[in-house]
């Protein structure tokens, strides 16, 4: 009794090699017990374990998920320039992705990625199993690293529908947000209203598109391609689109302009201002996504609501399910919403008002 240890637990915690010592095992048995082998004999586990909660032993994370063949890191590519993680959208987005994943003890690891170098990076990430999982964002319509990912067999979901009904993907919902764009414009009066479209090849940009002839369609208007503007999704590209087509808005040819996304509508509405055009009584611009900064316009930007946090956290619960396999391949399409109306938008001007 007298060489008997006390029970109280001790603060601090010890290595196993230290516990190992305590216990009168090698380490090698003492791991076997902490993970509940077979082979070690129940006496023998039962003592390791009480030892173990008697010194406050914690495994080391890593080791222990090493030896589950789990790294707990969950592998986050961003577009390449121009759109990169710097992008008020991404931005957003990743505080879902990351507080969600943290809340599970997951880690995110972020490589840089050049566009040309995009399948190489994939690959290095999915070597020897490095992560656990991958998220992607803005899938395309053809797009190389679907299959990469499918012959890695490592869970993987996008940010953004793809054209692959066996892919998983977390979305907004693109066509109809742009139809309701449009139809919210018609109703103040527009019938000659430009989009200003999104990156060529990528599903989204697609579908964007797709919502713009719905909504044209709803108000009995043909699609005009004298209206339809080419953009990249960047603040740049919706500057450029206007700046080249300034005759048309004050002519009157134009008297809305819905830009595929927010960064490309707060380049419009600079190009805009710059040409001394008043928005809204000469021309109405609405947006796409949301972004927290389009609060801070003055006045606030008119735009469709995606709800950026939530699809990244939603993105960040489906992997999470992927890897537990607790389900299959999802799908998942989240609403949107018109906010700060009457803003940057309002009714036509009369036709050669401008």
């Amino acid at each position: 009794m007298g060489n008997k240890e006390p029970r109280t637990r001790l603060r601090g915690s010890i290595t196993m090699a230290e516990l190992a010592r305590k216990c009168g095992y090698s380490k090698a048995t003492v791991s076997r017990a902490l993970a509940d082998d077979p082979r070690v004999k129940p006496e023998t586990k039962a003592l390791i374990w009480d030892m173990a909660e008697r010194y406050n032993y914690r495994p080391h994370q890593v080791a222990s998920n090493l030896a589950k063949r789990r790294t707990k890191t969950i592998g986050l590519l961003f577009p390449s320039a121009p759109r990169t993680i710097a992008d008020p959208f991404f931005l957003e987005y990743l505080h879902g992705v990351s507080e969600t994943l943290f809340e599970q003890g997951f880690s995110l690891l972020i490589p840089q990625v050049k566009q040309q170098r995009v399948t190489e990076t994939i690959e290095q990430l999915i070597a020897h199993r490095r992560v656990d999982g991958v998220i992607l964002t803005e899938p395309r319509l053809e797009d190389e690293r679907i299959h990469l990912l499918q012959e890695s067999n490592v869970p993987f979901v996008f940010l953004g529908s793809t054209v692959n009904e066996d892919v998983s993907w977390v979305d907004g919902d693109n066509r109809g947000g742009i139809c309701q764009g449009v139809c919210a414009l018609g109703a103040l009066g527009h019938r000659r209203i430009a989009v200003i479209t999104g990156e060529e090849g990528l599903v989204s940009a697609k579908k964007r598109f797709l919502g713009y002839q719905d909504g044209l369609a709803a108000l009995g208007l043909e699609l005009n391609r004298d209206l339809v503007w080419p953009g990249d999704f960047t603040r740049q590209g919706g500057y450029a689109a206007v700046a080249s087509r300034l005759n048309q808005i004050r002519s009157g040819e134009v008297t809305a302009i819905l830009a595929c996304n927010d960064l490309m509508a707060i380049g419009a509405i600079q190009a805009l201002n710059e040409a001394r055009v008043r928005i809204p009584e000469q021309i109405s611009v609405m947006g796409f996504d949301g972004i927290e900064v389009g609060k801070y316009l003055s006045p606030p930007l008119t735009t469709v609501q995606q709800p950026v946090y939530s699809l990244g956290r939603e993105v960040a619960r489906v992997l999470l399910g992927l890897i537990a396999e607790e389900h299959g391949t999802v799908h998942v399409t989240l609403p949107v919403s018109i906010v700060n109306e009457s803003n940057t938008i309002g009714p036509a001007a009369p036709h050669g008002a401008a």
